[in-house]
């Protein structure tokens, strides 16, 4: 009778044992892998360096479960020696050094053949060096990320399609309120704690179509709306006085884009195409700023309007192909009402605005089906009227080249 018993127990055990391993079976996984291991030179203003470089790791398997479900995991990590100037507290901040680490997990459901909804979210982690000698995990702007999101789709008009979505982000600058009073020269909004961190809300919309080109050529346009709403979470505004009042600061940004892609030249072995784009954006913030040095307030100090527009060629030979590509890039951005300064920090009557150029050149070489050579240089100019910079950076150039090893899966 135990025996019989013990059999009922090990049958029914099975049962959910094959029901999951066919499952299993059901699954379908297709892994996306991409490494890239950089490494070179670059020059910052006069100053050049050692060799350097930029490590990048990808991995995402795509799982589907059937004709509608599907799931893509990612995980991504970078390391990036070289020098770069990055905008997160309203101006260029220069880090010699930076990680970053993400985890992401979105899910798809294809409703019919029209539409297809996602659902997603993810964590990031960004260590920055301002100077060589700081230790990892002690930079003042090093920040966590935590977001949600979802999205819709529709493919129903042939091949034109849009896409609507909302993102929900947190940031958290976990450094900062200890670190703060190492930053002499911030504004006086920024001298309380956790003044960095913000929420945000986000949404998008893009609409995708394809056009005939030159020699009934097939083209691809498309144009985006992006609305981010950032409200920070103790960040009080800076009143006349220069003392803080009980409001909290929140920005908001619109922006307006526009891409084209075309074929300028196809033939079966050699192919040259082209990518225009244009966008205009602008951010409208209530903070204001009080500079105490000078004991001069400035209202409406980030509020700002962007113009901006880059064209890119790739020249594509061979089966595989050799890609050689090279593009231009230029950005005009004017400061509602932030005042010019001079190298003593004297303010003038003007409001500050800046020019940005940027030249990029690659070699792609394919070694076989995964692994392929790349060579990469890049120019950047960066010129303003305002030449105070002991708080942002506004005036500067780079040059960098890298060369290295890619792989995707």
């Amino acid at each position: 009778m135990n025996l019989k018993q013990n059999g009922f127990k090990f049958f029914f055990f099975l049962i959910p044992f094959f029901l999951f391993q066919n499952f299993l079976f059901a699954l379908e996984v297709a892994p996306l892998i991409n490494l890239r291991l950089l490494g070179g030179q670059y020059v910052f203003e006069s100053q050049e360096s050692n060799v350097s470089g930029n490590i990048h790791a990808l991995l995402s398997p795509a799982i589907s479960f059937n004709k509608q479900w599907s799931l893509i995991p990612s995980i991504s990590s970078s390391w990036r020696g070289i020098k770069s100037v990055q905008e997160l507290v309203g101006g260029g901040t220069l880090f010699q050094q930076t990680q970053d680490h993400a985890a992401n997990l979105k899910g798809i459901f294809r409703y019919n053949k029209e539409w297809q909804f996602k659902a997603g979210g993810g964590y990031r982690i960004q260590l920055l060096k301002e100077t060589k000698d700081e230790d990892w995990g002690d930079g003042l702007f090093d920040f966590r990320k935590a977001s949600a999101n979802l999205e819709a789709e529709n493919q129903g008009l042939e091949s034109f399609t849009y896409r609507l979505g909302y993102d929900f982000y947190s940031i958290d600058f976990n450094n900062f309120s200890s670190l703060e009073s190492q930053k002499r020269e911030l504004g006086r909004e920024n001298v309380a704690a956790k003044t960095l961190n913000t929420n945000n809300h986000a949404g998008f919309i893009t609409l995708n179509a394809p056009f005939t080109f030159i020699n009934e050529k097939e083209g691809k346009a498309e144009v985006s709306y992006y609305f981010t709403a950032r409200n920070f979470t103790d960040q009080k505004i800076v009143r006349l006085s220069g003392e803080l009042s009980g409001d909290l600061r929140k920005d908001q940004s619109h922006m307006l884009r526009a891409e084209v892609f075309f074929p300028l030249f196809a033939l079966e072995r050699v192919k040259v195409l082209m990518e225009v784009k244009g966008a205009y954006s602008f951010l409208d913030s209530n903070q204001n700023n009080y500079d105490a040095k000078k004991t001069q307030f400035n209202s409406n100090y980030y509020s700002y309007r962007d113009i901006s527009n880059s064209t890119n060629f790739n020249f594509l030979v061979g089966s595989l192909p050799y890609i050689f590509s090279s593009g231009f890039s230029y950005v005009r951005r004017n400061y509602s009402d932030r005042p010019v300064q001079d190298l003593n920090g004297n303010y003038g009557s003007g409001t500050v605005h800046l020019n940005e150029y940027y030249a990029n050149f690659s070699f792609t070489m394919p070694l076989n089906k995964f692994f392929k050579f790349q060579l990469l240089s890049n120019f950047g100019w960066s010129r303003s009227n305002m030449k105070y910079e002991k708080t942002y950076r506004y005036n500067y150039h780079t040059f960098t080249y890298l060369a290295g090893i890619l792989y995707e899966y």
